[in-house]
């Protein structure tokens, strides 16, 4: 069972939701526009259920699971993110009809169910998903950051006002010599031929030799790990002076001694404040849900991008 999934009415994917003998999938296509190119970005993950339908060896239940079929009964349990793996209170508060509300780690949420109990529409804050017909297909989204973010000021550092904490590693990155990761940056660099947003922006590894910021992020490091050492990926704002921002990414090496280097290998140009803000640091394997909140909480103006002097 499929559902489209929409951020302020704009369709940006899809869910697909299957559950068989022992195990729950979850899969989701997200759709982004960059350059007017379109791509998509397929997670997936499967999860081995018990005969009480928890994830096996834990008392969490998968959060679609909980509200596929319903409502669920009052109350709360421990739920599990399926993309994330956050776990918490999953509570039903309120159930009138074929509706229910509730909160999921914290958040409210809307459902509505047909008369055979299966979800049709779930809302959580700006999001919605609701279920889609076989063979419906989903357009492709609006460049949300076309024009750029403004910035305030005529030179110095970049920041965001309010300020967002951005650690300096993230778990299981490993010291790495410098002089290795600009070899490898370098290389990469030259690997893509074609440089502009394109089909290995949302390949796993940037496979492919037309790629963006993203795809040179995530060649770099794919190929760092083929060396034995792991980096983060940076999620972040490019400007020059004069110009607003645009979304790039750059990766983040661990130095010895606790330090860090961060590099870009889509232009090989040195990594400065004044050029370069980052938003999010994570894992380039794993999932960008604060990167994603982050992107949202800027187009909703809530954070402003300024060069302090």
């Amino acid at each position: 069972m499929s559902y489209l999934f929409s951020w302020r009415g704009i369709p940006v994917g899809r869910v697909t939701l299957r559950r068989s003998a022992g195990q729950f999938t979850y899969v989701s296509r997200h759709l982004h526009t960059r350059g007017g190119q379109v791509g998509e970005r397929k997670q997936e993950v499967t999860l081995a259920l018990s005969a009480e339908g928890t994830v096996e060896g834990t008392d969490s239940v998968p959060q679609a699971l909980w509200l596929w079929r319903g409502p669920p009964r009052p109350g709360c349990v421990t739920g599990r993110e399926e993309l994330t793996g956050r776990e918490g209170a999953h509570c039903l508060t309120a159930v009138r009809g074929a509706e229910a509300e509730g909160t999921l780690l914290g958040s409210p949420f809307r459902a509505r169910y047909d008369a055979q109990g299966w979800l049709q529409v779930l809302e959580v804050g700006e999001s919605r998903f609701t279920r889609s017909a076989p063979g419906e297909k989903v357009r492709p989204p609006p460049e949300l950051f076309s024009q750029g973010v403004p910035v305030q000021g005529n030179s110095g550092v970049l920041a965001f006002e309010p300020a967002w904490a951005v650690p300096g590693r993230v778990p299981g990155m490993t010291e790495w010599d410098a002089a290795a990761a600009r070899a490898l940056a370098a290389r990469v660099h030259a690997a893509f031929p074609e440089k502009g947003p394109g089909a290995a922006d949302w390949r796993e590894g940037g496979a492919g030799e037309a790629g963006g910021c993203l795809a040179h992020a995530l060649r770099f490091a794919a190929e760092a790990e083929a060396r034995g050492h792991r980096v983060a990926l940076v999620h972040g704002l490019l400007a020059v002076e004069g110009g607003p921002a645009r979304p790039h990414a750059w990766v983040r090496v661990a130095l010895p001694g606790g330090g860090g280097l961060e590099l870009d290998p889509t232009s090989l140009d040195a990594v400065r404040p004044e050029t370069h803000l980052a938003l999010a640091l994570v894992d380039p394997k794993g999932t960008s849900v604060e990167a994603g909140e982050r992107w949202l909480e800027l187009l909703r103006g809530t954070h402003r991008v300024v060069r302090r002097p």
